[in-house]
């Protein structure tokens, strides 16, 4: 049997073949945790991120990113798919791993990697990237990507190194319980350090297709641990804290407080003593882990510039949320605040122009959109989130959406426009703050009648439907609120 192709479908098969090889590779770049604590966002005046600022230098920076979910498993299920919190119910941590291959709606299948490979692409995969899902399924090259990380083992002998809320602990231990120290030894039995080591050769080789290289980094995650040399560059004594006013948390409505507790962390009755000696070591060892994780990106970012990929790479940079470091009395993320939704973002494209500043409200439900037309690849009439080509540029001029939707638990919504942040809770209690005036959201404004026309404006852009919970979301409780919460939800019945 023979088959005749019409002369115009074979100048599109031609041509997508040509174009195929010319199409530029995806280094995707993605950080556990990281708040806005880098230079080149000036979240705090003694970090020492050399790396992520150059990047940032080289593109496009945007200063008003925000995370679709403030905790790892629903962030990453949302800019992995294209897909907000509201749409997938994916409101919660996964309650085991893995839940999602089954699921044919919305992420087997659909997922950013699984789409670049269907459409010509070289998927790879190393560190922290997914939460909830094989790599396997979704890449076809893996690298090592376990959960565990530096884990002392004990007994440790006196001075060794601390355990400032555990002295006594003598088990192997990491997790997600707020505790810092110097440990391990060197860096190359840090995870992290392992994760570029593998990407580097990965970066190096030549390849027949383009590629999409995702690379996942677990610091400044807790346990806050790393080697000597990262406290070093942050002397103790030097370390200065963020104010944390007595009054801050007076005109946060009840639901908002209590959907913010955080008991599990057990750092907060010395936070709220106003214990600042053990918040400047905390801090100082956030920023101790946030230079760490900022030199082994830079170890990529050398591979690449040295590789042939160089001139063909995009790069994307960014952090699945943020983190409280004493701000609203809490160290964690959990929440909807400032602190934990606001992310650093960074785009290169070969040629692109160069120390570039978005401020426009931008989310990492952004990226699907944006790398596909970055790439040249068909668009996804199913992505919620716009792309960022257009910004890329005339991050100023280009006209743009009013706010960008941050959800934790189905129905607390905050939304984040250029200037205000608002957010409604499940039992539709509110605040609002203004950013020109209150960059710290110190003072409420939902109850001033002269920002009711502002807030209705907010109200509109608030999801107009919220699917339930997946079935396959996690039903530990994070707090009281959380439990009675889950009860009237039905999370975690047969």
């Amino acid at each position: 049997m023979k088959f005749y192709f019409p002369k115009i479908l074979l100048v599109l098969i031609l041509t997508t073949v040509l174009t195929a090889s010319e199409k530029p590779n995806v280094l995707f770049i993605v950080v556990d945790d990281l708040n806005d604590w880098i230079g080149s966002m000036g979240g705090h005046p003694q970090s020492k991120t050399p790396y992520m600022d150059a990047l940032a230098q080289r593109g496009t920076l945007f200063t008003n990113a925000h995370c679709q979910a403030p905790i790892c498993g629903p962030s990453r299920a949302s800019f992995l798919s294209g897909l907000y919190p509201h749409q997938t119910g994916f409101y919660n941590q996964p309650s085991s791993s893995n839940i999602l291959e089954e699921d044919t709606q919305f992420f087997n299948g659909h997922l950013i990697p699984q789409y670049f490979e269907k459409h010509g692409y070289q998927t790879m995969a190393v560190g922290k990237v997914t939460h909830g899902i094989r790599y396997e399924k979704i890449f076809q090259l893996v690298g090592p990507h376990g959960n565990s990380g530096p884990k002392p083992k004990g007994p440790k002998k006196p001075n060794d190194f601390r355990f400032h809320h555990r002295p006594d602990y003598s088990l192997p231990y990491s997790g997600t319980q707020t505790d810092w120290g110097v440990f391990p030894e060197t860096n190359t039995e840090m995870p992290d350090y392992q994760s570029a080591d593998w990407a580097i050769p990965v970066l190096q080789q030549e390849y027949d297709q383009p590629f999409f290289l995702a690379v996942g980094f677990r610091r400044p995650h807790v346990p806050f641990y790393v080697p000597q040399e990262w406290f070093d560059l942050h002397p103790l004594e030097q370390v200065q804290v963020p104010e944390i006013p007595d009054y801050d948390l007076n005109d946060v409505p009840a639901t908002g407080r209590h959907v913010h507790e955080v008991p599990r962390y057990p750092q907060l009755p010395w936070l709220r003593a106003n214990d600042d000696e053990e918040l400047k070591l905390c801090i100082q060892a956030y920023l101790a882990c946030t230079s760490f994780v900022d030199a082994q990106i830079g170890r990529v970012l050398d591979a690449l510039k040295k590789s042939p990929h160089s001139e063909n790479t995009i790069v994307v940079l960014f952090s699945d949320h943020g983190y409280h470091l004493g701000e609203k009395a809490r160290v964690s993320k959990h929440g909807l605040w400032e602190e934990a939704t606001r992310v650093p973002m960074v785009i290169t494209t070969p040629g692109s122009k160069s120390g570039q500043v978005c401020s426009k409200p931008t989310g990492l439900i952004d990226l699907y959109p944006t790398l596909l037309e970055l790439c040249g690849l068909p668009a996804r009439d199913e992505n919620a989130g716009l792309s960022l080509a257009a910004l890329l540029n005339d991050p100023v001029g280009t006209p743009w959406r009013h706010s960008i939707l941050t959800t934790y638990a189905k129905g607390n919504n905050t939304l984040r426009s250029d200037r205000f942040r608002y957010i409604q809770y499940e039992d539709e209690s509110e605040e609002l703050y203004d950013h020109a005036t209150d960059p710290y959201e110190w003072h409420n404004l939902a109850s001033s009648a002269a920002h009711m026309d502002v807030i209705a404006e907010f109200r509109g852009h608030l999801p107009k439907q919220e699917v339930p919970y997946h079935p396959n979301v996690g039903s530990s409780p994070v707090n009281a609120w959380f439990a009675e919460h889950y009860k009237r939800h039905g999370v975690g019945r047969n």
